[in-house]
């Protein structure tokens, strides 16, 4: 019986531990945006430069905008990516919202901002697109626990990361019909 208890105890412990590993994925947006009249983006420089994570992250970002419809340009793009790499604990101030597609459908219509306060271990990556035209933060999508040493972290680790991330963000380019997004 004690070795049924013992094992039963390790099983659960072993269980929950596991699942601690898992990443916290998230978004916000503003409810001030036409997000229609989107068709081209740019990025801003990475803010951490480590390795070759920002390269990697970048092509993750620029897979997911081409995979929605969106355009790369130097003259005048709608949009602005950027995106940060933070390695360390940190606290982050979010807001509870509906899911952005309920939202942008117009299937829920309170737009009260609703602050969440989150302190995040084991690093985070937030990628924000900004308006170009006035810089104003429109959308930022997080994921939290993305450095923690028991995150076993296989080829395309951070691609899949960033897939995580833009799996909230369910909006295609201007003038481009949504669809199922797949993998590019």
């Amino acid at each position: 019986m004690k070795r049924i208890f013992i094992f039963s105890f390790l099983a659960i412990f072993g269980l929950v531990g596991c699942n601690s590993m898992k990443l916290l994925v998230d978004n916000d947006y503003s409810y001030d945006t036409d997000f229609t009249v989107y068709k081209s983006y740019n990025f801003l420089n990475c803010e951490i430069d480590t390795s070759n994570i920002c390269s990697e992250i970048q092509d993750a970002i620029r897979r997911q905008m081409k995979a929605r419809g969106y355009k790369i340009t130097d003259e005048n793009p709608g949009l602005l990516v950027s995106y940060s790499i933070i390695k360390d604990r940190v606290g982050y101030k979010g807001y509870f919202q509906p899911s952005m597609e309920r939202w942008v459908n117009r299937y829920e219509s309170d737009e009260t901002y609703k602050v969440q306060t989150f302190n995040f271990g084991g690093g985070m990556i937030l990628v924000s697109l900004l308006d170009a035209e006035s810089s104003r933060l429109i959308w930022r999508g997080y994921a939290s626990g993305v450095f923690n040493k028991q995150v076993n972290k296989p080829v395309n680790y951070y691609r899949s990361v960033v897939r995580s991330i833009f799996d909230q963000y369910p909006l295609f380019a201007a003038g481009e019909k949504p669809r199922k997004i797949t993998e590019m």
